[in-house]
């Protein structure tokens, strides 16, 4: 609603600034022809100047002028996008590289019918290409018009080698040729001074006042008695100031799509400068958590520590305990960070010689790798890493059921840690309160051991049998971000094996099984 009250407030505004840089165009337009007709005429230039090379020089002049524009419309064309520019860029050099030198300077000097016949007929599919480049058909594309532009070419060749016949003698003493070339441009021009109106444009408006001084130039010729050279150099001079306000039309096009790229150019930048700063921020507020979570993970390591100086260390319940909690601050600092030397603090810029020496508990928790390419040939007793993490959950009813003798496996520690502490934190979020066993065993398939964690909670939602996992997808009146079994996921499949979420029944709840392979 807003846009539409803003449209209807500068509508009339942007018609009213048309209109007035429209009359300027018209009147320094109209200035410029009566000057040109003025130095031009036959009382000024005979006598003083040589007529006929005159002639021929303003021809050449105006072709290149009309070449020079075909080239500035296929730029502007290729930059902007708009196959419009390249249809204008076929037409003019059509008209400008072939039919001005023919029509100036060879039928002069064969008046036959057929080279006027083949001039005429591309001359004809040269407008057509114009008046069609304000409307370009979708199928033909930019490069229709040069199509186009080539197949006029072609048929104008095939006519010109034609025999003469009565019609093309009956068309060398007929005003015909100089009938359809007048009214072709005057056509031409008023078409492109109601498309500029309508728009409203005033490049096309503009364009369209140089095609109707040409359709000017060639009506002078047709009304003035007499032949050339007794009709001075006005209609070549008219021809050239007529194809260089075409000229200043596309060059006018061309700067705009020039200055807008420019525009979208330095919004992109401001967009990137802002993007960077916001990533910038975001990272530096990363890098402090992590500085402050490190901090608090040195601390609760010297608490740690500080239980092996305790006396009464007799009880295995409290030295389970210590591991267990030695054991998952290790691998909180592994995802944090790249292992760190005592003497290579720098390593890590945001953690120094004394934070380093608190987080390395030692050779017996050295950290291990979670992905491949760093100690891919790591193995680990899948049974004493599932108890530590149960002993850490005392509180919660969790039973732990390890099958006898069962092989290691060939992942890291950290692996089996990281995924079933998700799968146990999922227990807690989706199924609170209810009982959950953990058990591994050797799976079905030869080579892998099986580690399920089961809850006695409502399944997986939507009555899914078995869960896509996909990055981000979580129940959303449960909570979470939907990242951590994706990352299980991820991780398992690194490593030769797979995670895998479905329903189960009696009693009902939700299995995950993690299939890890057995050590070689």
């Amino acid at each position: 609603m807003a846009s539409g009250v803003v449209g209807e407030v500068l509508g009339p505004q942007r018609r009213a600034r048309f209109l007035a840089g429209h009359l300027t165009d018209v009147l320094v337009v109209a200035v410029m022809t009566v000057v040109v007709v003025a130095v031009s005429r036959p009382a000024v230039v005979d006598g003083r100047v040589d007529l006929s090379d005159a002639t021929a020089v303003l021809t050449l002049v105006a072709a290149a002028v009309g070449s020079a524009a075909a080239i500035v419309a296929l730029v502007t064309g290729r930059l902007s996008g708009d196959p419009r520019p390249s249809w204008f860029g076929a037409a003019l050099l059509l008209y400008g590289v072939v039919l001005l030198p023919l029509s100036a300077l060879v039928l002069p000097q064969y008046p036959a019918g057929t080279p006027r016949l083949a001039v005429l007929t591309m001359f004809v599919i040269s407008l057509c290409i114009l008046v069609a480049g304000l409307r370009p058909p979708p199928v033909l594309g930019a490069w229709g018009g040069w199509a186009l532009a080539a197949v006029g070419l072609v048929v104008g060749g095939v006519v010109a080698s034609q025999a003469e016949s009565p019609f093309t003698r009956m068309l060398a003493t007929s005003p015909l040729y100089s009938v359809v070339v007048q009214s072709g441009w005057a056509l031409v021009a008023v078409l492109f001074l109601l498309d500029g109106y309508r728009r409203p444009s005033r490049v096309r408006a503009r364009m369209g006042l140089g095609l109707l001084i040409i359709a000017v130039s060639q009506l002078y010729r047709a009304i003035v008695p007499g032949q050339e050279p007794v009709a001075g150099l006005v209609y070549p001079s008219l021809r050239v100031l007529g194809m260089s306000v075409v000229l200043v039309a596309l060059l006018t096009m061309a700067l705009r799509t020039v200055t807008r790229m420019q525009d979208d150019y330095d919004q992109l930048q401001d967009t990137l400068g802002e993007a960077s700063a916001l990533l910038e921020r975001a990272t530096g507020q990363t890098a402090e958590r992590d500085h402050e979570l490190r901090n608090g993970l040195a601390g609760l390591a010297g608490a740690a520590q500080l239980l092996t100086t305790r006396p009464g260390g007799e009880d295995p319940q409290v030295d389970r305990m210590r591991e267990a909690v030695l054991a998952e601050l290790n691998r909180l600092r592994q995802m944090l960070q790249t292992p760190v030397a005592v003497d290579d603090a720098a390593a890590d810029p945001t953690t120094g010689r004394s934070e380093a020496a608190l987080l390395d508990f030692g050779p017996a928790y050295a950290p291990v790798a979670s992905s491949p390419g760093a100690d891919t040939g790591s193995e680990h007793d899948v049974g004493a890493a599932l108890r530590t993490l149960v002993d850490l959950r005392d509180g919660r009813s969790i039973t732990l059921d390890t099958q006898d003798d069962l092989p290691p496996v060939a992942a890291p520690e950290s692996l089996t840690r990281q995924v079933v502490t998700n799968l146990l934190a999922n227990c807690d979020r989706h199924a609170p309160r209810t009982p959950v066993v953990v058990r591994a065993r050797l799976a079905d398939e030869p080579g892998l051991v099986a580690v399920e964690v089961r809850d006695h909670g409502p399944g997986l939602p939507d009555g899914q049998e078995q869960l896509e996992i996909v990055r981000g997808r979580h129940d959303e009146a449960a909570g979470g971000s939907g990242l951590g079994l994706h990352i299980s996921a991820q991780l398992a499949q690194e490593h030769g094996g797979n995670l895998v979420l479905r329903t189960v029944h009696a009693p009902r709840g939700c299995l995950a099984v993690l299939t890890l392979p057995v050590a070689r």
